[in-house]
């Protein structure tokens, strides 16, 4: 039986109307393209829930903007039926949105994307290793203008 890909977007906080229909579209088509069959939850949460859990997991007491949490591992041929969970700081992405000049949705997304990239066992310690998740944010903000164009089309 083959595994079906899922995706759980999960809202501890207020989340802005219209955000949670175009992340989960956007990701989802990111986890076809990526050819993920396994399940992702991503959680929206604050910055005192992002605080705690990069203390608790990390051991650093600061604020962040998105983590992930995987259940594989690279080079494990067992692939999980949940990949892991992506968490993110609506509070964080909203400030992050504004420095960078577009709307929170966006960088919501553009987060996701990251914490996709780590799941599949990407990391960043290098500048070398940055490139992946260049490139995954930059398809991200592409899946995003086409899931609004599609929705604007439809309207």
């Amino acid at each position: 039986m083959l595994k079906k890909m899922t995706l759980e977007i999960i809202t501890e906080t207020r989340v802005l109307v219209g955000l949670r229909p175009e992340l989960r579209r956007t990701i989802l088509r990111l986890m076809h393209l990526k050819k993920v069959t396994s399940s992702v939850c991503v959680v929206l949460s604050d910055d005192a829930k992002l605080r705690s859990l990069k203390l608790e997991f990390w051991g650093e007491d600061a604020p962040t903007d998105v983590l992930s949490f995987s259940q594989w591992e690279p080079g494990d041929p067992f692939v999980p039926e949940v990949l892991g969970d992506i968490v993110i700081s609506l509070e964080t992405a909203q400030r992050q949105a504004l420095e960078r000049g577009h709307d929170l949705t966006t960088e919501v997304t553009v987060l996701a994307a990251h914490g996709l990239q780590h799941l599949l066992g990407y990391d960043h310690q290098t500048e070398l290793e940055w490139q992946p998740f260049n490139e995954i944010e930059a398809l991200a903000l592409t899946e995003l203008a086409r899931v609004r164009t599609s929705k604007t089309a439809r309207a």
